[in-house]
């Protein structure tokens, strides 16, 4: 039976707080700064998919299956960012729709799960605790004294 008081999942958590994210920004007007020779636009892209895909492989049941996971992160990922591209198609005049974004989407969710699964010392990167607990203290117990023998 499933207990009333279900854990929270943080790595369920991210990928959709992400994705909320993700869509939440895509609904505005851009103002990305212009870069002669590198596209901001498209590096954006790439880095906040790359980080979606990422967030997806992490998730404890992925990691079983590392192969499996990687590909539900890169289809998955793709897939959220053709959609919020086909979105963006349905906003006449705040933004429009490029298939370079969503390459960009694509080819950033590619490179990040393979980084994940290929480079052990990019995985425990991405694995640290951002807050280290402190260990526990060894509990002791002392036993109780004994009552002192009360004449009356």
């Amino acid at each position: 039976m499933p207990s009333a008081n279900p854990k929270f999942r943080r790595d369920v958590t991210w990928p959709i707080l992400l994705a909320g994210t993700i869509t939440w920004c895509s609904g505005f007007p851009t103002t990305v700064p212009e870069v002669s020779w590198l596209a901001m636009d498209k590096l954006g892209h790439f880095a906040a998919y790359g980080t979606l895909a990422t967030a997806i492989v992490r998730i404890s049941e992925l990691r079983r299956w590392p192969l499996l996971g990687c590909w539900w992160g890169m289809v998955l990922a793709s897939a959220y960012g053709i959609g919020d591209e086909f979105r963006q198609s349905l906003t006449h005049g705040i933004r429009s729709p490029d298939w370079h974004d969503g390459l960009a989407d694509t080819i950033g969710a590619v490179v990040a799960v393979t980084l994940y699964l290929r480079w052990d010392w990019y995985r425990r990167l991405l694995e640290l605790p951002v807050i280290r607990k402190k260990p526990a203290k060894p509990q002791v117990e002392i036993p109780p004294e004994p009552l002192p023998n009360q004449s009356v």
